[in-house]
C-alpha cells in the first residue's frame, strides 16, 4: 500500500504529499531527429543538456505512448474542403481510416516534470543555505524537514510562490525546448492513461477541473484541496501481483508489467542508437510502451564528494589486483580511469551536476498471454541492457509513470551525467508532414505514424509550394502525384496535368473522368496557337517567353542579325498590334529588310507544320474554348529528350523544338490556372527535369513559385535523376518546398539524393538506406524542413485504379507505386 502519489493540481503545478513535493509539469513538442545530420544531433544534444542543467531540481520526463485517433482523423478530413465531391471525399476518407486502424501510433507525449523545492542536499550544506537566507527561511527549513507542515492545507501566500516558480522554470527550459505548460486536462489524460495502458487512449472530457475548500484562520487565507477531485482521475481497481498489474478500467481490463532498466554502457560514441533509450527503443517497437526517467539532482558540490570517493575505491581495487598474482586487469584500469575522468568533468569550469536517475518503462496489454511475448519483445529490443521486472515492486514502478514523482522502487537508480541523460533524446520524434491535411502515408518505424499532407500549406506559410518528387523507375514517383492530384481534385482543386508518358490514370478515376477535358496536342491545324506565348503568358513575361520560343527554332548558331531581328519584330507587335500573336510577328519580319524577310521564312515552316504551329496564333481565327472543366489533362507522349548530361549547345533541332514545347505547355498551364485567384490550382509535370535543367524553364517554375504563393497554385514535378535538379543547390532550394527522395540505383545518385535533401551525401549507412528503399518508400522533407523516411500508403483498390503498370507487366520497371 502506497500513500496517494498525486493530491492536487493548480494549473501546470502537480501537488504530491505536500508542498514540498510540488512539480511544475510541461508538455514539450518533440523534434525531428532521424533525419538530422550529426552536426544537428549534436546541437539537439547540448540544447537537452542545457534544459537539464539549467533546470537545478529534481526532474521527471515522461514519454508516453498514444495511438491515433482514426475517428477523430475522419471528421477533420472531412472538412478539409469539399469542394463538391462530398461522397467521393467520405469514401477515400473512410478507406484512409481503414488504413490506420491497422496499429498506426501518434506522436508521442513528452513532459518535463521540475520538482520546486530545493534540490536535496546533505544536512550541513543544507542548513548553511538556510542560514544565508535568513532566520525565516531556516525556520521554514527546519520545519520542512522534522515535517511540521499541516498535512494538507496551503497558504494563498504559498501558492502564488509556486505559481511563480513554475513561471520562472517555464522561462529557463523555453531557452532550450519547445516547451509549454501543461493544461489540466492533460494532466488528467496523463493519470487516466496510466490505468488503461495497453488498451486505448482514455476518454477526457476536458471540462473536470480540482478544487478547493477555502477557509480563513488567524486573518492568513489558506486553500484545502480537495483531493477527491484528483482520486477520480484514477479509476482503475488495481490487482498487484508479483510481477504484474492488473487493473479494471473503463476501457476494460489492461494487464501490465513495469520494468527497471539496468546498467548503462559507461562508454559509447553519440549519436548511437544503444545510447537514445528514450527515442529509438520505443519508436522501433510495434506496439506502444510508456517510458519514465526520475532523476533526483546532485548539485556540484555533492557530485564532487561522491566521485572524489569512487576514485579513491577504484585506487584500492586497482592497487589489490596490482599485488595479485594476475596484476591490474584492464578492467581495473579502466575503472580508474573512467573515475578520473568524470571528476574532470566534474571540475570544469561549468561545474555540472549529476542526476541519480531511474529509468523504467511500462508495458501494457489486453490480455496475460499478449503481455508476457510484449515484454520478451522489449528485452530484445533493449539489447545488451538488462531489464529487472522485480516482485512486489510493480506499484511503485507504476507510480514511476504518473506526473510529478519521484522514484519509489528503491536500488534500481544510478548516478548519470546530463549527457546521459540528454542522450537517451527523450524528445526526439518523427513528426513530418502537415498538421492537417489527408492522409498520405506512415513513417516507416514500428509506430507508423501517420503522415497527413496539406496542398496549401506552402502558401498558408508563405513557404515554396513546388512539390518535387525525385526516383528511379518503378520507385512510386507517379503515384505519389496521381494520389496528390486525386486528393486536390477532392478538395476542389483547378488541376492541369500534362503527361509526357501518357500513363496517367488519375483523369480515367470514375469520380473524375466526367469533370475531366482532355487536349491531345498534336500536329492539327484546327489547335494551330492554342500554346502562343503571346496569348497564355502572363503579361510581364510574354516578350520573353516570345523571344526564346522563336529564337529557339532558329537554326543552330544563327547569326546574330537574326536574333536581333526577332527582337525588334516582337517588340513592334507588342507595342502596335491589337491582338499581338506570333504570326503576326513572322508577318512583321516579312515587311523588314532581307535578314528580316529571311527570318521570317525560316518561321513560317515551324507556324504551318509540326507541332511547333501550337505556338503560332492568327489573331482572326478563334480557338476552341478550353479550361471550362476542373481537370484538364494534356498528354503529349514522344516528345524527344536528350541523353543525360548532354549540354545544351549539343542539343538537335528536333530536341530544341521538345524542350521550347515544354515551355509553351507550363505556360498554358499557368494561363489556365490564373482565372481563379483564390481557388487552389495543381500543376503536376511528370519528366520535371525537362524544366529544371533549362534556365529558362526555372523562370517558369520561379514564376509559377510566385503565383503559388499568392494565389495557391502548386507545381508537382517529378523526375528520375537527381542530377537533374541539384545543378544549382541554392537556386532550388528557392524554388522547392516539400521534396520526396525515393530510392536509388547507384551510389553517385544516392549521394546526390542526400545533397538534395541537406543531408551529409558522405553518409554510408544512409546512402545504403537510400538504395535498399522499397517502392513507395521515401525520404520526405516537407515545407518545415523536417526529414523522415515514409512509406506512401494508398488505399488497396485507389493503388490498382492508378497503377501505371499493365497486367501483363505487373514485374516490369515502371512506377508501380506504392
Amino acid at each position: 500500500m502506497i500513500a496517494a502519489p498525486l493530491r492536487w493540481v493548480y494549473g501546470n503545478v502537480c501537488f504530491g504529499a505536500g508542498a514540498e513535493d510540488a512539480w511544475a509539469l510541461f508538455v514539450v513538442r518533440p523534434h525531428p531527429y532521424a533525419g538530422l545530420g550529426l552536426d544537428a544531433k549534436q546541437r539537439a544534444l547540448s540544447r537537452l543538456v542545457a534544459a537539464i542543467e539549467t533546470a537545478q531540481a529534481d526532474l521527471q520526463i515522461l514519454r508516453v505512448s498514444r495511438s491515433f485517433d482514426a475517428a477523430r482523423y475522419a471528421v477533420a478530413a472531412s472538412a478539409t474542403g469539399r469542394g463538391g465531391h462530398g461522397e467521393a471525399l467520405d469514401r477515400l476518407v473512410a478507406e484512409h481510416a481503414d488504413l490506420l486502424t491497422a496499429g498506426a501510433r501518434a506522436a508521442p507525449t513528452v513532459t518535463f516534470a521540475v520538482r520546486l523545492a530545493e534540490p536535496e542536499r546533505d544536512v550541513a550544506s543544507q542548513l548553511s543555505r538556510a542560514a544565508e537566507r535568513g532566520p525565516r527561511a531556516w525556520l521554514e527549513e527546519a520545519r520542512r524537514a522534522l515535517g511540521g507542515r499541516e498535512h494538507g492545507v496551503l497558504t494563498a501566500a504559498e501558492l502564488e510562490r509556486l505559481r511563480l516558480a513554475a513561471d520562472t522554470v517555464h522561462a529557463r527550459l523555453a531557452d532550450f525546448l519547445d516547451v509549454r505548460p501543461a493544461r489540466a486536462v492533460e494532466v488528467q489524460w496523463l493519470v487516466r492513461r496510466a490505468f488503461c495502458r495497453g488498451l486505448a487512449n482514455p476518454d477526457v472530457d476536458g471540462l473536470h477541473e480540482p478544487q478547493a475548500l477555502v477557509f480563513e484562520r488567524n486573518g492568513e487565507a489558506l486553500l484545502m484541496p480537495q483531493e477527491a477531485d484528483v482520486l477520480r482521475w484514477m479509476d482503475g481497481l488495481v490487482e498487484h501481483r508479483a510481477r504484474l498489474l492488473r487493473i479494471d478500467s473503463e476501457q476494460g481490463t489492461s494487464w501490465q508489467a513495469h520494468l527497471a532498466v539496468g546498467a548503462l554502457p559507461e562508454q559509447a560514441l553519440f549519436p548511437a542508437a544503444r545510447l537514445e533509450l528514450m527515442f529509438s527503443v520505443p519508436e522501433r517497437l510495434p506496439f506502444g510502451v510508456d517510458v519514465a526517467l526520475c532523476a533526483r539532482y546532485l548539485p556540484n558540490e555533492l557530485a564532487l564528494r561522491m566521485v572524489r570517493r569512487r576514485v579513491q575505491d577504484a585506487d584500492q581495487i586497482a592497487r589489490a589486483e596490482a599485488e595479485g598474482d594476475q596484476g591490474l586487469s584492464d578492467r581495473g584500469h579502466e575503472r580508474t580511469q573512467l573515475a578520473r575522468d568524470l571528476l574532470a568533468h566534474l571540475q570544469s569550469t561549468t561545474r555540472p551536476p549529476l542526476l541519480r536517475a531511474t529509468l523504467a518503462v511500462a508495458v501494457g496489454a489486453g490480455d496475460a498471454e499478449m503481455l508476457e511475448e510484449r515484454v520478451a519483445a522489449v528485452r530484445r529490443a533493449f539489447g545488451e541492457i538488462r531489464l529487472h521486472r522485480p516482485a512486489g515492486e510493480q506499484l511503485a514502478l507504476f507510480t514511476h509513470h504518473l506526473p510529478g514523482q519521484r522514484a519509489r522502487a528503491r536500488g534500481y537508480d544510478d548516478v548519470l551525467s546530463a549527457e546521459q541523460v540528454a542522450a537517451m533524446m527523450p524528445t526526439a520524434g518523427h513528426d513530418v508532414g502537415s498538421r492537417r491535411g489527408l492522409y498520405l502515408g506512415h513513417t516507416l518505424t514500428g509506430a507508423r505514424q501517420p503522415v497527413l499532407f496539406d496542398l496549401r500549406e506552402g502558401s498558408d506559410t508563405d513557404r515554396p509550394t513546388t512539390i518535387l518528387a525525385v526516383g528511379s523507375l518503378g520507385t512510386g514517383k507517379t503515384i505519389l502525384t496521381q494520389a496528390l492530384l486525386h486528393h486536390a481534385f477532392l478538395q476542389g482543386a483547378r488541376i492541369v496535368d500534362p503527361d509526357p508518358k501518357g500513363d496517367h490514370r488519375f483523369h480515367r478515376l470514375p469520380d473524375v473522368a466526367a469533370h475531366t477535358e482532355t487536349i491531345a496536342l498534336a500536329p492539327d491545324p484546327a489547335l494551330r496557337g492554342l500554346l502562343d506565348p503571346l496569348r497564355v503568358a502572363p503579361a510581364h513575361l510574354r516578350q520573353d517567353a516570345a523571344v526564346s520560343f522563336l529564337c529557339d527554332l532558329l537554326p543552330a548558331r544563327s547569326d546574330a542579325a537574326w536574333i536581333t531581328a526577332i527582337v525588334k519584330a516582337v517588340d513592334t507587335v507588342m507595342r502596335r498590334a491589337a491582338v499581338p500573336t506570333c504570326l503576326e510577328v513572322v508577318h512583321a519580319l516579312d515587311a523588314g529588310d532581307a535578314v528580316d524577310e529571311q527570318v521570317g521564312k525560316t518561321l513560317r515552316v515551324y507556324a504551318r507544320s509540326g507541332l511547333t504551329q501550337l505556338g503560332f496564333a492568327a489573331p482572326d481565327v478563334t480557338l476552341p474554348a478550353v479550361g471550362e472543366r476542373q481537370v484538364t489533362y494534356i498528354p503529349i507522349r514522344d516528345l524527344p529528350a536528350p541523353q543525360p548530361d548532354t549540354p545544351r549547345g549539343d542539343y538537335s533541332q528536333s530536341e530544341r523544338v521538345a524542350e521550347q514545347i515544354v515551355r509553351l505547355i507550363a505556360l498554358f498551364a499557368m494561363h489556365l490556372m490564373s482565372a481563379e485567384r483564390d481557388r487552389l490550382k495543381v500543376f503536376s509535370f511528370d519528366e520535371g527535369w525537362r524544366l529544371l535543367q533549362d534556365p529558362a524553364g526555372r523562370l517558369l517554375l520561379g514564376a509559377l513559385q510566385r503565383m503559388g504563393r499568392s494565389e495557391l497554385a502548386v507545381p508537382i514535378i517529378s523526375t528520375q535523376l537527381v542530377s537533374d535538379a541539384v545543378s544549382d543547390r541554392e537556386a532550388l532550394d528557392n524554388l522547392v518546398g516539400a521534396t520526396f527522395v525515393f530510392g536509388m540505383r547507384s551510389e553517385r545518385e544516392a549521394a546526390r539524393a542526400l545533397a538534395l535533401l541537406g543531408l551529409d551525401p558522405d553518409d554510408e549507412r544512409e546512402r545504403r538506406r537510400l538504395l535498399e528503399l522499397e517502392a513507395g518508400a521515401c525520404l520526405m522533407r516537407d515545407h518545415r524542413g523536417r526529414i523522415e523516411a515514409v512509406q506512401i500508403d494508398v488505399p488497396p483498390t485507389l493503388l490498382a485504379a492508378l497503377s501505371t503498370t499493365p497486367a501483363e507487366r505487373s514485374g516490369s520497371d515502371d512506377d508501380a507505386g506504392a
